[in-house]
């Protein structure tokens, strides 16, 4: 490669390989594909601190739901509280969230999660162990159009807020 058409040429892939090295490296910034976040683990009683919590994932759910559906299709007593649902229990399928409106976000082996839905009110419960299993926990969440969110479970429930 000599011609200045061929170091052109070789710039361009080299920046493309590059390109495309960044962002397989990271998730893409918010506002391009969801809202990405950390899930953390909390030592409620001050030992331990907070550490990344991978596998399980999180339900986003519309908030409207929790009016009446969530709690029909689960089972479990209402709770109008937003603040006591930190600590619901429940069963909850994917094909509950889908006939709830909502979307579900795996979380990686490394804590990362993404959410994809529009700006607006939810609720988001945690599947601690499996996605389409037992619920850990719920909270309300006002979610912005970009920006970054941290979840946490621990003796005090589960909470997701951004950041």
């Amino acid at each position: 490669m000599t011609s200045a058409g061929g170091r052109a040429a070789f710039s361009i892939v080299m920046l493309a390989l590059a390109i495309g090295l960044l962002t397989a490296c990271g998730p893409t910034p918010a506002g391009t594909g969801g809202l990405v976040g950390r899930m953390y683990g909390l030592d409620d009683v001050g030992v331990g601190g907070k550490y990344a919590v991978g596998g399980g994932g999180l339900a986003v759910l519309p908030i409207e739901v929790m009016d009446g559906s969530f709690w029909e299709l689960t089972g479990e007593e209402p709770i109008s509280d937003s603040q006591q649902w930190v600590s619901v229990v429940g069963t909850l399928s994917e094909s509950d969230v889908s006939e709830l409106g909502g979307t579900v976000s795996p979380i990686e082996e490394d804590g990362d999660f993404r959410i994809t839905a529009p700006p607006g009110e939810y609720a988001v419960c945690y599947w601690m162990q499996r996605i389409g299993g037992g619920v850990s926990g719920c909270s309300e969440l006002e979610l912005p159009r970009e920006g970054e969110l941290a979840a946490t479970y621990g003796e005090g429930g589960f909470r997701i807020a951004v950041k």
